[in-house]
Parts: structure tokens; sequence; C-alpha cells
């Protein structure tokens, strides 16, 4: 008798699943009831807690649909991303119903906890209903391969804890280069062939992105980073109220994956949404890369899956911007689940069709910014494939590998198409929708303001490094040698994918890389050149949000560019494979993707001392981390309830922005703007270095300069002091 995979739930035996989930069930009822009570138990309501919301309902729903023998992976990922929907939609169901009902908190614990365990408990009979019919066996437990690289590839994420906790209580950040070390002797490994088997990536790609995640995040114990503030302020006025108030005109207030799944994740596991954002979103991000290596692998093969896997969260915005950026986190899952959906020709049409509306819908509710990338790559990809289909055969059969496997394969009719006009119009129609009624249609809004600013300005502003922010960052002096060969390793990033391209498309017969995947490529790939050539287009996201998003569809490009290069120079100069390090393209690759790694994370920089970069690392620079005194200073002032105007200046003014939106200004160059009245907030930076940083925005670009604080104080009196944080009044 064997154990059966927790991981793979929907192809256990239903009496076996039954009695499974109702002890599971009662025993968080019992634990939640003992913590109500005073009888805390540590960890357990957590950990339970988020097993129970994360991944029954989706595995429910897998078995409902009748899907089986998926593998570990892609039971996870769906089940994750199922379960993440059900929540969504249960809240905003909840929301609705229960006022009308005449409860008026539906986001509070009492009415959520039932809530869940009833739906919970209908998937169940929905799940064993449909699928009584299920007799194969438990599939065996197969979660950890059998490697001796396993305790190493499972200790980086509590390194990555210890690390932040040192460098937190001590400054001391030598748990954190020890992490960055092992995790780039991890892809060497992987790529010279040592030490961790194939079977140990997946593994692999999911502690390293997990920890790198954690390496950040941790820091502090409060949220930092720019729109993660926002983001706060609309979860704890949502759980204040015990109601999501739909009708307030913010973009984020719009998106789900805050003002619902946050919530509902504090309630049910009784942690501050601090730490919700800090732990458990983490947890759940990982999840995009680990999907993006087997979307990668199975369309190539398990080497270059990792590799791709690795060059995405090498990338910088994949631990820094989006660790401020929770609602994209949660849209970047559902997206990396409908590229999974779209190239699995196998699946039943009706079950494909409605788990890709679901994730595609779960994206639309989570990021605006994200869905509309998507939607706008749609169009032209579908456009690229009907044209395909309509080319003259001599032309088809050149753009087609020899075969049942199509490379470009617009033309094949062996394999049905699963990007089809039907999908993009539902999508188009909800998202329209959704973003023009929902928080004063102010998602909507802002699109079409950006699209008016990019069309007055594309015929007299392109190209222009105030317009164009992509521009800006490539003609934009580097600050030393060291960072001037960094900014030409990312561009050869860049050249990487456009040569793969190119080599997928034509004359590369062993990819497998499925048509649609392709085509909506082509259209990322044109998103990253709009970035740096159109006016406004990036600075509506950042470029590097916006490369980081084009890097979910690109980066096995860059690594099938490097193979082609690779074997272009030894085809011509053979004796480049007796070359140390250079014995086969994977090595090559592995060492130009560590060094882009390396740069990334700043190790380098903060080796050399030469303008370290790190959020992590470097503990003495103007970040936009704050420590306590200035979270209790920021909290005392906007609790006071003044409607005052409170000045800040560009980095504070973020901390600010999670206690109440509506306030603050920032911090003029000139002192004679500033309305009486009013209040000044210093923060520790401030108070230390007698300086506040100004900041000036010219067009799509913003510049920042430091000051002396000592002018803006003058003899103005002061009414807070906690020798971390300083209030005056003006």
């Amino acid at each position: 008798m064997h154990l059966p995979n927790p991981l793979q739930l929907n192809d256990w035996d239903n009496r076996r699943l039954f009695w499974t989930l109702q002890a599971l069930q009662i025993t968080l009822i019992v634990v939640v009831c003992l913590d109500l009570i005073g009888y805390h138990i540590p960890i357990a309501r957590e950990a339970l807690a988020f097993l129970y919301v994360t991944f029954l309902p989706g595995v429910l729903v897998l078995k409902a649909l009748r899907l089986h023998g998926l593998g570990t992976i892609e039971t996870v990922l769906y089940s994750v991303g199922l379960s993440l929907a059900v929540l969504m939609f249960t809240g905003l169901a909840a929301n609705i119903i229960y006022p009308l009902l005449g409860y008026m908190r539906p986001f509070s614990l009492e009415a959520l906890f039932p809530l869940l365990i009833a739906v919970v408990q209908a998937l169940l009979v929905l799940a064993l209903t449909r699928d009584r019919e299920y007799s194969d066996p438990d599939p065996p437990v197969s979660i950890i391969p059998p490697a001796p690289a396993v305790p190493l590839l499972a200790l980086l994420p509590f390194l990555a804890i210890i690390g932040a906790y040192v460098r937190n209580e001590h400054h001391m950040v030598t748990y954190l280069f020890l992490l960055l070390v092992l995790i780039a002797v991890i892809g060497l490994a992987i790529g010279f062939d040592r030490f961790i088997p194939p079977s140990c990536y997946p593994l692999a790609v999911y502690t390293i992105a997990l920890s790198l995640l954690y390496h950040t995040s941790l820091i502090s114990g409060y949220v930092w980073g720019y729109d993660i503030h926002h983001e706060l302020h609309l979860v704890n006025g949502v759980l204040g109220s015990g109601l999501w108030d739909a009708s307030i005109p913010y973009n984020t207030n719009a998106m789900l994956s805050v003002v619902v799944l946050v919530p509902i994740y504090s309630l049910i596991t009784g942690m501050d949404p601090v730490w919700i954002f800090k732990i458990v979103f983490p947890l759940l991000f990982a999840l995009v890369p680990l999907g993006l290596y087997h979307i990668f692998a199975k369309q190539t093969n398990a080497k270059i899956g990792f590799l791709a896997a690795f060059f995405f969260v090498a990338f910088f915005t994949f631990y820094t911007e989006m660790i401020s950026l929770a609602r994209q986190q949660i849209a970047e899952i559902f997206l990396m689940l409908t590229i999974l959906v779209m190239i699995d020709k196998a699946m039943n049409r009706a079950r494909w069709a409605l788990l890709l509306g679901t994730f595609g819908i779960g994206m639309i509710v989570s990021h605006y910014g994200l869905s509309y990338i998507y939607l706008s790559a749609l169009v032209p990809a579908w456009l690229l494939l009907v044209f395909s289909e309509n080319l003259p055969a001599g032309i088809r059969e050149k753009l087609s590998v020899v075969g049942d496997n199509p490379s470009w394969g617009m033309a094949s009719k062996v394999q049905a198409r699963t990007l089809v006009l039907p999908y993009i119009l539902i999508l188009a129609v909800s998202a329209y929708l959704w973003y023009s009624t929902v928080a004063g249609g102010t998602a909507f809004a802002t699109i079409t303001g950006i699209g008016d600013k990019i069309v007055s300005a594309l015929f007299v502003g392109a190209l222009s490094p105030t317009t164009a922010q992509g521009m800006h960052i490539l003609t934009t002096q580097a600050v030393s040698p060291l960072h001037s060969l960094a900014k030409v390793v990312h561009v050869a990033t860049q050249g990487l994918i456009c040569v793969g391209l190119l080599a997928t498309l034509f004359g590369r017969e062993r990819w497998r890389i499925k048509p649609e995947y392709i085509a909506i490529s082509l259209v990322f790939l044109a998103i990253n050149l709009a970035g740096i050539v159109v006016p406004f287009f990036a600075s509506s996201l950042n470029t590097s949000r916006l490369y980081h998003i084009t890097l979910i569809f690109l980066a096995p490009f860059a690594i099938i560019g490097g193979i082609t290069l690779y074997e272009a120079v030894v085809g011509r100069i053979p004796q480049v494979r007796v070359t140390p390090f250079a014995k086969s393209a994977y090595q090559v690759l592995a060492i130009f993707f560590v060094v882009f790694f390396l740069f990334n994370t700043g190790l380098i920089y903060q080796i050399t001392d030469d303008r370290p970069t790190s959020i992590a690392l470097e503990t003495t620079g103007d970040k936009p981390v704050f420590n306590g005194r200035e979270v209790v200073g920021a909290g005392w002032l906007l609790s006071a309830g003044s409607k005052r105007p409170i000045y800040v200046d560009g980095m504070r003014w973020w901390l600010l922005l999670g206690f109440g939106p509506d306030h603050q200004r920032y911090l003029p160059a000139n002192v004679s703007l500033i309305e009486p009245d009013s209040y000044l907030y210093f923060g520790t930076h401030n108070i230390v270095r007698e300086s506040v940083r100004i900041e000036v925005t010219e067009h799509a670009v913003t510049m920042a300069d430091y000051t002396d604080a000592g002018r803006f104080i003058g003899d103005r009196d002061k009414i807070y002091d906690n020798a971390g944080s300083a209030i005056y009044h003006w």
C-alpha cells in the first residue's frame, strides 16, 4: 500500500478524499475557535488556514471538472489559480449579498469563515457527484526527488528569512551575501550539469524565486515600496468597516486581488495584512516562475526551461518593484495560467474554455495594467495567426517544420488553434464592464488618458528622452564604468531575445513552441520596443516593469538566441568547444545569466562599493523602507483627524499614502509655496542626514535631488518627535 501524493488530491480515491477533507476542516475550525478564546497554537492557524483556502477550493474544482493525471506541478498551479478565483468571487458575492440580507459587515470572521466552509463543502459534494465514477489508483508520493541537492535547495528560503532578520536587527548582510552567492552557484551548477539533476529543476526554480522575494520583502517590519502603501490603506479600510466600498474612485479599489483577497487571507489566517503582503503573497508569486519553467520546458527542454526561468527571476523588478505591487503579483499568476492552458492542445475544449475564461477574468479583476497589455497583444496575435493560415501553401511550408510539431506553424491544421476570437471578445467585454463601472470607472479613464497622451505626443515626442522613458534610460550616462557594463549586459539580453525569435521562426526545427505562443511573443517584443520609442508608453508602468512583463513570454527566446549564436560561432571556430567553461552553449549561457543576476541583485556593486543599488544589501541609503518610529509618527499625524495639508518629501510621501491619500503634498523646492497652517512630516533620513528629497517630473521622466532640510524648518514649532520622525506646524 502506497501513500497518496498530497499535492494531487484530485487524483485521490473519493472516499479517502472525503474523510481527509473533513478531518482537515474540523481541525481548522477547532484551531480557529481555540485562537478566538485565547489559546493560540503557534503557526497552526496560519499554516492550516493558508493550505485550506489556497489549495482545497481549486483541487475540488479540478475534480469536478474530472481533470486527472496532470502531474504535481500542473495540479498545484491550477489548484492555486482556481482557489484564488473562488476566494475573490466568493468575497465579491458576500459583499453584495450580506448587505441585502441586513448584515453590513461581510468582511468579518463571523461572516466569511462559515461562508468559506460552506463553499468548500458545496464544491466537495459537486466534485464527488460529478466524479463518482473515478476509480484510478492514487499516485504514489513523488513530491521531493531523491537527490543530494534537495537539502541545499530547501535551505534557500530559510537562509533568506534569517538573512533579512539579521539585517533588520543588526544591520549585517552576511547571510544575504551568502544567499546570493549560493543562488549564483546553483545557476552555474545546472548550466554545467553538476550536482543538481533535472528532476530537481522545479524545486530549484521555486526555492530560488521564493528566497529572492523573501530577501527583499522581509526587510523592515512594515511594508516598503510604492503602490503597496495605498493597497494597504484600502485593505485596512475594508477590514475596518467590514465592507468593500466599490464606489471609492481609485484604480486600485477596483482590484479584487487587493480589496477582497487580502482581507480574506487576513481574517482566516489571523495575520495582520502587512504580513499577508510580506509572507503569503511571495509564497504565491513564486509560483509564477515555476509555472513559466513548466511552460518553457514543455516546449523546449528542461535545461532551457530552467535558464529562462532563472533569467526571469534574476531581473531586479521581480524581487524589488513587484514586492510593492501585490495586485500585479496575483494577476501574473493568472496570466501564467492562461499561457499554460493555451499551450495545452490535448485538453477537452469545454474544460479548456472554462479554465481560460476563469483565469482571464481573474487577471482582469486583479490588475488593470497587465490586463490592458495582454488584451492589446491578443488582437494582433490573433490577426497574425489568421493571416499566416491563409498564406500560399509554398510559404506556409517554409515557415513550418517537418513533422507534427510546428514552430511558426500557423498553417498547421493538425491541432486546433487555442487563441480564438470569442475568447478575445469575452475578455474585452469583461474588462470594459468591470473597469468602467467599479471604483467610479477610474481604471477605464486611466487607460484612455494614457492613450490620449501617447497620440498627442507621438509625432513630436517620439524617441525623445523626456517623453520616452526607455530612451531616457538608454541615453543617460551611467554613473561608473561598472554600471555602464551592466547596461551593456541588459541590452545584450534583448539582442538574444531578437535572435532567438528569428531562429525559432526560420529554420530551427528542434523547437516545439506553440504557434499561439510565438504570435503573442512577437507582439510582446513589439511592446518592448515601443517602451523605448513611444512617448508616455513605458512611463505609465515604468520601463523596468514593462520589460519584466514581456519576459513572461520572451525569456525562453533569450536562451534559444544564445544557443543559436554559440552554434554559429562553433561552426566557424570549432576550437571554442575545447575552451574551458565554453564546452557547450548551456555553460556559456549559465555564466552570462549568473553575471546578469549579480549585476541585478547589486552584489557586484556592493562588493566593489560602486554606487550600490541593492535595497537589501545597502543599509544606509535613502530608500522607501521605513522603520517603526516613522510608521508610528505617520500614524499619529493622520489619526489626529486634521484636514490640513501635510507636506512630505518624495520618499516619505509613500509612507503617508498608506494612512490616507487625501492630505499629503509633495514638498516643493520653493519654500514660499508651502501653504500656511499646514504640517511638515520628517522621517529618519530627513532628521539624521538633515536633507529632503525634492522630485521634479518633466513629461515622462522624474528627476530627484536632495537639499538642506533646515531651510524648511526655520523657527517652526515642532509638535511631535519620537527620535525617528518629527512633525512641524507650518
